[in-house]
């Protein structure tokens, strides 16, 4: 048995008894990712979990199947939004103007979000943890694009190498948190086309 509706489609199966939809547990994981991210979003990682339950509309013992404590779901959307970066810094060389597309990610999916996740790490070690891992591969990855796009658009000499130009993009982001800045966006272009010549700096 479905439901369907505008964007949506949620099928279960019918209680024999009480005719009423039981949702499938993917159904209902998803549900609680998507209001965990809104209620994070709006209330930061002091939502509790019983919050997180009211906007999915599921009871509490749903959510202790699905996750152990409310720290191993915000890791679960942490690795959300690292996969999300990991995407656009993948298709980066192919982009018309990458330093507004690696600002645009930076500014994360949700930045309300964003700074619940920031928030989270500095109250929870295992969730830092994670989050440095995390951010170790995001520059990785963002070397390597970048290393592509240099090749696709022939930057010769560049004025930094590409694993230094992605860490201070990190950095920038950062100052900027959940802001498509201007400026991450000129220091990204400096840090990933500059050239040097003979004559030194030029952008």
């Amino acid at each position: 048995m479905c439901e369907r509706g505008p964007g949506r489609q949620s099928c279960g199966l019918a209680d024999r008894k009480t005719g009423r939809v039981q949702r499938q547990p993917e159904e209902k994981r998803a549900r609680l990712v998507e209001a965990a991210r809104r209620t994070f979003g709006e209330r930061g990682y002091g939502a509790s979990v019983h919050d997180i339950c009211r906007a999915a509309g599921v009871g509490i013992g749903t959510f202790y199947h699905q996750f152990p404590d409310k720290a191993e779901l915000m890791r679960h959307l942490m690795d959300e939004e690292h996969e999300y970066r990991i995407r656009a810094f993948e298709a980066l060389p192919e982009a018309k103007d990458p330093a507004a597309e690696v600002t645009r990610v930076l500014a994360g999916s949700d930045p309300a979000l964003l700074r619940a996740m920031l928030e989270a790490c500095g109250i929870d070690s295992r969730l830092r943890d994670f989050a440095r891992e995390l951010r170790r591969e995001t520059q990785e990855r963002l070397a390597g694009a970048l290393e592509r796009a240099r090749a696709a658009r022939g930057a010769r000499r560049p004025a930094v190498d590409a694993s230094t130009a992605a860490w201070a993009t990190l950095a920038v982001g950062d100052a900027f948190l959940g802001q498509a800045a201007p400026e991450v966006a000129k220091v990204f272009k400096v840090l990933a086309f500059a050239e040097t010549d003979a004559e030194g700096f030029r952008a």
